[in-house]
């Protein structure tokens, strides 16, 4: 028993002397025998896990109900972009925060919302799509900041339109846009636009608009930001370069290799840099630790480096920092020019769709550029193969807002998408713009209303009146039993206006004065004839007489003389002259 632990160490290093002693290329490949599955599972398990994780998500997506909200703006506002900045600041609280389980047995994803501007022949929509749960915090934040916009619920234009192609009626073109530059760079935003003279806005959509105006009949032309509540890592980012720019970067932490070492170093090169003083010119040094532990966290930096800026580094800086101070959403942008073939003019909408975002661009900054991948294009015969795949690539992505098609979201603050879609102000003057054309108010506070629940004097909770008040309440929508009379007595009916008669007695005196000699009783509010009648027969009784004016006749005239020869009275006068 003693013997057999022996014979295995003896084995063992039998075989792991013969291992060693083979050819480097043997050894290569029976590492890679022995390891070089691992890689691979790991590969092959990361995909599965991803397969999983997309199933799951789209199952979730489609169980979320969604609301398409079409926004008739005011027609004339005086808001800027920063009402709709507000707004989005607030939508950001969808984010929440996603456990483990969430994202992997349920598939939970960050609500998205698409952002659309479309133009049909000419006349242009904003639209909005959001899921049915948060259409309360994004009409609330509408009409907190535009109180007369308009805001209902519509049909989804897109899918009136196909998404294969090629299509014997309608054609498309168009692309996704995606920034130049890394997104802690800004675009141009509704604060460059402004005017420091009258500190008024020259509001960048009004060419947007003008152009999407420009549509003639058959041709559409729609744009679509879709916007996702994310974390804010890309806002540490750019605060991080925003203070490498003015020499204030946060060190690089040091390694085991620099903690264990470089104290034993410290003193022979610096013995060796203070040395070598006496040998190189003058003002020249051999720094041996900064040679071997370059950019450790050690290292002085130059004091006055926020001095030397250059102004396109300070501009840089600021503007970074300015955009890092705000909340920001993952972003997609799509735009899409759809038209029936005969009306299908690539080559002149081709420009507006490369160009209608380049009012945003800022050359020292960032701006937007085509995602070429997506873009249909026919240059070449092997782009020509790829032209109608991508074509119904970039449809079904529009007509579905798509996240994961296409190219990588980039991250832009709230500022900055509230510049690339907000509601024009007065001093744009697009005509095909859909505009509200009324103003939305509420009922008055105390304004009486009538439920199941809470009713008026004398009414049943059903609705209808009670038995014995039935008679008491005249016109509120019940039936009145008329052969009963009516209770004068009753308190509500002593507070409602009573109707007084041209004789000055009221209805109701009359009616009972009439009930008492003897006349029929037909009640003050069947609508009959008598008592009209009467009335106007008391009324007509009471007008005076017409009594014809007096008219002097002339008495220097021939005729009146010849009247005054005759001796007649003043017979030639009309007997019924009016007045």
């Amino acid at each position: 028993m003693l013997a057999i632990p022996i014979v295995q160490q003896a084995n063992n290093a039998a075989a792991s002397s013969g291992f060693f002693s083979q050819r480097i290329d043997e050894i290569l490949f029976d590492l890679l025998i022995w390891t070089g599955w691992i890689p691979i599972a790991v590969v092959l398990v990361w995909g599965v896990l991803q397969l999983w994780l997309d199933y799951r998500r789209g199952i979730y997506v489609s169980g979320r109900k969604h609301v398409l909200l079409a926004i008739d703006v005011p027609a004339r506002t005086e808001q800027s972009p920063k009402a709709l900045e507000n707004m989005f600041a607030t939508v950001y609280a969808a984010k929440s925060s996603i456990t483990w389980k969430e994202k992997w047995i349920q598939g939970k994803l960050h609500p998205k919302f698409s952002l659309e501007i479309v133009s049909t022949e000419g006349y242009i929509q904003f639209l909005l799509r959001t899921q049915t749960r948060f259409r309360d915090v994004v009409e609330a934040g509408i009409y907190a900041h535009y109180p007369d916009a308009e805001i209902s619920e519509v049909e989804d234009y897109a899918k009136n339109f196909p998404t294969e192609f090629p299509n014997e009626e309608y054609e498309m073109w168009g692309g996704e846009l995606t920034l130049s530059n890394d997104e802690i760079h800004p675009i141009r935003t509704y604060v460059d636009f402004e005017d420091r003279m009258s500190q008024e806005i020259k509001d960048p959509l009004g060419y947007t608009l003008e152009q999407m105006g420009r549509m003639r009949s058959g041709e559409h032309f729609w744009i679509q930001f879709l916007i996702q509540p994310s974390n804010n890592d890309w806002a540490e980012k750019a605060i991080i370069r925003a203070k490498e720019i003015w020499g204030d970067a946060p060190k690089p932490k040091p390694g085991f290799l620099e903690k264990t070492f470089k104290p034993l170093t410290a003193w022979p090169f610096d013995f060796i840099k203070h040395f070598s003083t006496l040998f190189l010119p003058e003002g020249s040094e051999l720094d041996l630790n900064a040679m071997l532990w370059a950019g450790s966290a050690g290292d002085d930096d130059d004091p006055w480096k926020a001095f030397k800026l250059t102004l396109p580094e300070k501009e840089e800086a600021d503007r970074i920092f300015r955009k890092a101070q705000k909340v920001g959403f993952g972003v997609k942008t799509r735009i899409l020019y759809v038209a029936k073939k005969n009306a299908f003019v690539k080559v002149e909408r081709t420009a507006m769709v490369k160009g209608i975002l380049n009012q945003y661009t800022d050359l020292h900054s960032n701006k937007f550029s085509l995602y070429i991948p997506q873009v249909p294009k026919d240059d070449y015969w092997w782009m020509r193969l790829q032209y109608r795949k991508k074509q119904r690539i970039l449809m079904s992505a529009y007509v579905s807002r798509s996240w994961g098609i296409g190219a990588h979201p980039v991250f832009l603050n709230v500022e900055e998408i509230a510049t690339l879609w907000h509601f024009p102000q007065v001093t744009i003057q697009a005509p095909l713009i859909k505009k509200s054309q009324s103003k939305r108010g509420e009922p008055p506070a105390g304004l009486p209303f009538t439920t199941s629940d809470v009713t008026l004097p004398g009414l049943a909770a059903d609705g209808t009146f009670a038995q014995e008040q039935q008679a008491s309440v005249v016109g509120i929508g019940a039936s009145v039993d008329l052969e009963e009379g009516l209770d004068l007595s009753s308190p509500l009916v002593e507070t409602l206006p009573r109707p007084v008669a041209p004789t000055g007695m009221p209805v109701a005196e009359q009616q009972s004065s009439k009930v008492a000699e003897g006349e029929e009783d037909i009640g003050p509010s069947t609508g009959s004839g008598t008592i009209v009648e009467e009335v106007i027969e008391q009324v007509v009784e009471e007008l005076p007489e017409p009594v014809a004016p007096v008219v002097q006749a002339p008495t220097n005239t021939p005729a009146a003389k010849d009247e005054a020869s005759r001796g007649s009275s003043h017979d030639w006068i009309p007997p019924n002259l009016p007045m």
